[in-house]
């Protein structure tokens, strides 16, 4: 019985650091809620599930994809997305 008093915690706690990990938190910070979640679980684990989900996930590799307006071409006004030598739609040059 009293290994179970320390196997939960100790297994809710790893969940916890690994969690904190795929959702973006440092290191130091995941450490500190599997500390938390470990000698006080009915405390820290649903103050973890709360803040888990006010933080936004993000991806570890940056995007390729650049997200930015189009671009309206200085001779026919039509937009164009990314850096082209040329317009896509007229072939005018439009690096100077």
């Amino acid at each position: 019985m009293k290994l179970l008093l320390f196997f939960v915690p100790m297994v809710a706690a790893l969940w916890v650091f690994f969690d904190s990990q795929k959702h973006g938190y440092s290191i130091g910070k995941g450490l500190l809620w599997a500390i938390g979640v470990f000698f006080a679980m009915i405390v820290f684990l649903p103050l973890y599930l709360v803040a888990r989900r006010r933080k936004p996930q993000t991806s570890p590799f940056p995007s390729s994809r650049q997200d930015s307006p189009p671009t309206a071409c200085f001779y026919c006004g039509r937009p164009y997305e990314g850096s082209p030598k040329l317009c896509p739609h007229c072939g005018q040059n439009l690096k100077f």
